[in-house]
């Protein structure tokens, strides 16, 4: 039996379990910290991912992470000290002030640095002067040992780059021999970073080039101008806003140039080019690094001094006629260049990808935009891995290190319900509140009647969507439910639409879709919005889950009663958790959820309570 962990550390750190070649477990570790985005892995969290499988560290073979672009991967190779000996220690870094680490930085010879489990970027950067790399290969992967503080033990490690991590993720649990693979997301680092082509076949996945398009710093610059938020956290609110908007002249006119590759950009300081980009949109520089720094200094002497100085709209503004004026020029920009370059990717792939497409990174988040690319480029068949923002780079660099340095065989036969739900297994909890036995089809009556449900099902979900285990479901037949979901229950923008869950067979009478799309990574136009208008965005489109019995057969069921009684195969399907909350984890979650929001019944597992 051969066991390895992948780690994420940064924004969305998360860690995955690998047995036997096979992606058995992954999670984000917000859902079990309690922290949004949370960027630390700790102890407890590797022991609770392996103790669900009857596990131990010791049992561990190797532990991989990712890396974030290929600038950093000569910091990162920790293997060999300056002298060329062979040192062992681990890759875990740490923020904690009593760590050996901390303690012991300045003695660079002496020390083996032991974990107590946070991130590395303090410890890149604190060692890149000290070390440096040998054993980078063709894939930007670094060979490392790692020590576990109290193991004695040392484990096998690698170092994977970001954008590889990305691509891996999605075509090792694809089930697809051969296939194209864009990966886009932001970058603080280095246009390198921002995205990536590659080539599939079989085991071994190719890099083609960093083509460099910034569409994740793109729509961070873009969430910080319109006054919403930081990128990371609020990209989705700036889809939501899009629709309400008018796209401007401009960026009809010039959207090609606006999305240039780097290298073809004259001028090649990405912070320069963000800020110009939006000057045209707006007349406002929003961009928040050095360019505005620059700008606040008004040093005489730098090619900024005397320009007109503008902050980015606040959050009071951001719902102004002018504000999704912008959003919508911003979300057309991006879906024209997404589209525009997945085609050429098309192009370059030259039939090697057998008309597959593989998609990955955050930026895939943007459900408009993958609708367009599978509805609007050449490939035949396009993928898509639950977690494709930086949560999926666990599975993704251990998947690497399982198939390119163990040589497994591929595992070919993933299923949707196996991928969608890879959390771990939680006991069922007693509450103070009595509870019944779950009726579906008396659930589906109040569902009709216009409650709204609290619905937890075994394991999480893979992503960060809502995808039919921690949800919680409403009526889409009466239009005010939008509004009492995001005023009572989700406390969040009333612009925010709220996605439909419909059964597969009935999805094309409902939607111009003639795909599946079983983690709800695709908006499509609605055939019938009139009918469903809680479910339905402004501009009659709507974030899609399809669903079949063997995908989730519960959800399946009670989605089957609710259309025998009212003829609509669909309910609204939205994230357990409120704003600014992660997804709830375990059962207590769930309950002191319920206990705390405006909501009438509780489902966990086969058990129902009501208020």
């Amino acid at each position: 039996m051969s066991i390895v962990i992948g780690i994420h550390l940064g924004h969305d750190a998360s860690i995955a379990l690998i047995r036997n070649g096979r992606l058995v477990t992954t999670s984000a570790v917000e859902r079990w910290s309690r922290c949004k985005k949370d960027m630390f892995v700790e102890r407890k969290h590797l022991e609770l991912i392996l103790y669900g499988w009857n596990l131990t560290i010791d049992d561990v073979d190797a532990f991989t992470f990712t890396a974030w672009s290929q600038e950093l991967i000569p910091w990162l190779q920790i293997y060999y000290p300056n002298d060329g000996s062979k040192y062992p220690f681990t890759t875990f870094g740490t923020w904690e002030s009593h760590s050996p680490l901390v303690n012991h930085l300045p003695e660079f010879d002496k020390v083996e640095i032991t974990e107590h489990g946070f991130t590395l970027p303090n410890t890149i950067h604190r060692l890149s002067d000290h070390w440096h790399s040998h054993d980078i290969n063709d894939n930007n992967a670094v060979i490392v040992n790692v020590r576990i503080d109290g193991i004695d033990k040392n484990f096998k490690g690698c170092l994977v780059d970001h954008h590889m991590a990305h691509a891996s993720s999605v075509f090792y649990t694809s089930n697809l021999k051969k296939s194209a693979i864009f990966t886009a997301d932001a970058s603080l680092h280095h246009e390198e970073a921002c995205s990536s082509y590659f080539l599939a076949d079989g085991n071994h996945i190719h890099k083609i080039k960093n083509p460099g398009y910034m569409y994740g710093n793109f729509y961070d610059c873009a969430t910080e101008l319109c006054g919403i938020g930081p990128g990371v956290l609020k990209a989705g609110s700036l889809m939501g806003l899009a629709a309400y908007g008018n796209i401007q002249r401009i960026a009809y006119e010039k959207w090609e140039h606006f999305t240039k590759p780097q290298g073809l950009r004259q001028d090649k300081e990405e912070h320069r080019y963000i800020d110009w980009l939006f000057h045209q949109l707006s007349g406002r520089y929003p961009f928040p690094f050095k360019l505005r720094k620059d700008v606040v200094d008004n040093t005489p002497g730098n090619e900024h001094y005397n320009r007109t100085w503008q902050e980015p709209y606040t959050n009071e503004e951001s719902t102004t006629q002018e504000v999704m004026n912008i959003a919508a020029s911003v979300q057309f920009m991006a879906e024209r260049s997404l589209v525009k370059y997945s085609q050429e990717l098309f192009d370059e792939s030259n039939g090697a990808s057998d008309g597959n497409l593989c998609l990955s990174g955050g930026i895939f988040l943007n459900c408009n935009a993958n609708y367009k690319i599978a509805t609007e480029t050449d490939f035949d068949n396009v993928v898509l891995y639950p977690a494709c923002g930086d949560d999926g780079t666990a599975a993704g660099s251990a998947l690497w290190y399982v198939h390119n340095v163990f040589k497994s065989p591929r595992i070919m036969d993933y299923s949707t319900k196996e991928l969608a739900y890879t959390g771990v297994v939680w006991n069922d909890q007693e509450f103070d509140q009595k509870s019944e036995e779950l009726d579906l089809e008396d659930l589906a009556k109040s569902l009709m009647e216009g409650k709204i449900v609290c619905w937890y099902q075994g394991r999480s979900e893979n992503g960060p969507r809502a995808l039919g285990n921690r949800s919680f479901l409403a009526s889409p037949l009466d239009n005010n439910m939008k509004d009492q979901l995001n005023e009572r229950v989700k406390f969040r923008e009333w612009y925010r639409p709220f996605a439909p869950i419909v059964l597969e067979e009935e999805a094309d009478k409902w939607f111009n879709m003639d795909f599946p799309s079983p983690y709800m990574l695709h908006t499509v136009p609605c055939k019938q919005p009139f009918k469903i208008p809680a479910a339905v965005h402004i501009d009659n489109t709507a974030r899609v889950q399809t669903i079949n019995r063997d995908h989730n057969e519960k959800m399946y069921d009670l989605l089957k009663k609710f259309h025998e009684l009212s003829g609509v195969p669909v309910l609204i399907n939205t994230s357990l958790n409120v704003k600014g909350n992660p997804i709830v984890e375990q059962p207590l979650d769930a309950y002191q959820l319920f206990l705390d929001s405006d909501v009438d019944l509780l489902v966990i597992n086969n058990r129902i309570w009501k208020k």
